[in-house]
């Protein structure tokens, strides 16, 4: 069995002070390693000089705590890491006058459409590994009704995907926050750290340091690109060559 924690880092939003970028992450924990893991994450806590109990904001870290988060979980026993990085720019040009807003433009489509593709991942990792079951916890995201997740699953499973839905098979998804489901707490650093690695700041920098030390548990698939994977981007030309985001493959 594996437990799989989800959480998201930037904006839905296209207004000029929005993200350039929404992502989603996966923290994929093999049910066994439970326990350790908390551990360790209660470990990591101390080391911040935080008390045991308290949940873990990755945003509200300083620098050097945030590197120092991602150095220790890329130690921790987690079995994978993957991620789905939209780039909102590609799909973000108002319509014509009398056109519909395109769909993927709007907030919650383009939530549910990353979850699609992430799902995908997370399915054929847990697949190469031997199957599931999966169980799957969401962290809550704002002014996302619940229903609209449960509904999205029903519809896809319905439809053709490459969702290898047997690994979910038997497991409704849940929704849940960090100060309740722990692990929520490395789903929460994996994602925002991985945006702030694509995201440029006021200076136009990015921080690669945090992804360069989480690397090693993202997934990967024999020769293939990571970004097809473990750090998939959409629209995957933002990660071919002379993309924006051309310079995650090197890692």
């Amino acid at each position: 069995m594996f437990r799989v924690y989800i959480d998201e880092a930037g904006d839905r939003g296209h207004s000029p002070g929005s993200s350039t970028h929404f992502l989603v992450a996966a923290a994929i924990v093999r049910d066994a390693h439970d326990t350790v893991v908390r551990g360790q994450l209660t470990a990591l806590r101390a080391t911040l000089g935080r008390q045991s109990g308290h949940t873990l904001h990755f945003r509200k870290l300083t620098h050097s705590q945030k590197l120092k988060a991602c150095q220790d979980i890329a130690g921790f026993d987690i079995a994978a890491i993957t991620t789905v990085t939209m780039v909102k720019r590609q799909f973000a040009v108002p319509p014509a006058e009398g056109e519909a807003v395109p769909y993927i433009k709007q907030a919650d489509p383009m939530y549910l459409f990353a979850v699609r593709l992430l799902l995908e991942r997370v399915s054929w990792y847990i697949h190469e590994q031997g199957g599931g079951p999966a169980i799957v916890t969401f962290g809550h995201l704002t002014r996302f009704p619940a229903a609209k997740l449960h509904n999205y699953r029903e519809a896809l499973e319905a439809s053709s995907t490459q969702i290898r839905w047997q690994v979910f098979a038997g497991h409704p998804f849940r929704l849940d926050h960090p100060n309740n489901v722990e692990l929520l707490q490395i789903a929460d650093s994996c994602a925002s750290a991985l945006f702030k690695a694509v995201e440029r700041d006021e200076y136009g920098n990015r921080e690669e340091r945090y992804l360069a030390a989480l690397a090693p548990k993202l997934y990967r698939r024999g020769v293939a690109n990571v970004t097809s994977y473990g750090l998939k981007v959409f629209p995957a030309n933002e990660a071919g060559k002379g993309g924006s985001l051309e310079f995650l493959r090197g890692f």
